[in-house]
């Protein structure tokens, strides 16, 4: 079933638009990674899909059920994590969990709830007022109060950006928690939490999709065919023989040795073959595995 929906979403500012004619489907219980530089409407989106500010024309839909602005009864099933959370800063984590739960009219056997809520975030046991928490400690009580009222979906908006390499991986280590329990529609251009946590991302790029697909699918359709080879003689020697060959598509030196890209890849072991007659001795042979962040690159520029 799809968690959330968007259609032919678009939105402007002072005549300049920002969300082009946007489509997304998230499917229910999947991570989502929305990736995206900083200004390519990540966060317009979001606030989108929030009613926080009004689209100009498309549709949003939660379950099924299209999104209205003037609606407040959807937003129970949403959870909201903001790249950098406020709180008031008189209350400790408790207290702050109790007034969420408040606000949803959902205090029912609120204590057990609460406390399951600060395990879940590693604060439990913590009396100290939130003005004296770390940027780490305030971002996972941001997840705790988004969870605290069992929402159907997550939305999170870059929840790592303001942290330091602890703070990220103990937020990386919520989400990693909640896969396959939630749907966690994540914000981010941080792309090594992007390969950790998603099942799926989508490139936005000036207000638009412009890839989409399994980590896995875009990997293999972006480096499909391609090995890297180093051997004892120089880069340059390896490349000319190579090219002799006529085995591959594509070839460029690079890190001491040659990365290449075959014609068809069953001429791997004739290039191998050819390789050997020319009296050249393999040091290493391995397939080139990309990250998100070449394929990221590849596109956006």
């Amino acid at each position: 079933m799809s968690a959330l929906t968007i259609v032919d979403l678009n939105k402007s500012f002072n005549d300049v638009r920002v969300i082009k004619d946007l489509n997304l489907n998230i499917q229910e219980g999947e991570v989502y990674g929305f990736i995206g530089k900083n200004g390519a409407g990540k966060t317009t989106t979001i606030n989108l899909i929030l009613s926080l500010i009004h689209k100009d024309t498309g549709n949003i839909s939660l379950f099924g059920n299209e999104v209205f602005f003037t609606e407040q009864g959807y937003k129970k099933e949403i959870g909201y994590v903001p790249d950098v959370p406020v709180f008031p800063s008189h209350m400790n984590a408790y207290d702050y969990l109790l007034f969420t739960l408040d606000i949803f009219n959902n205090i029912d056997d609120s204590d057990s709830r609460i406390k399951e809520m600060l395990k879940f975030v590693s604060l439990e046991n913590n009396n100290k007022r939130i003005s004296s928490y770390s940027r780490g400690m305030k971002q996972r009580l941001a997840i705790a109060q988004a969870l605290i009222h069992n929402p159907s979906i997550l939305i999170m908006d870059e929840p790592t950006s303001a942290l330091d390499p602890q703070g990220r991986k103990d937020v990386i280590d919520i989400m990693m928690k909640l896969k396959g329990q939630k749907t966690i529609f994540y914000s981010t251009h941080i792309l090594d939490d992007v390969e950790r946590v998603c099942d799926r991302i989508g490139i936005l790029h000036n207000g638009n999709i412009i890839l989409e697909d399994t980590i896995e699918n875009l990997k293999h359709e972006f480096y499909a065919r391609s090995v890297h080879i180093e051997s004892k003689s120089s880069p340059d020697v390896l490349l000319e023989k190579i090219k002799q060959t006529n085995t591959v598509k594509k070839l460029r030196k690079e890190n001491n040795g040659v990365t290449i890209q075959f014609k068809d890849e069953t001429r791997s072991n004739e290039l191998l073959k050819e390789l050997i007659k020319m009296k050249e001795e393999i040091v290493s042979y391995k397939q080139v595995v990309p990250t998100i962040e070449e394929i990221f690159l590849k596109k956006t520029q």
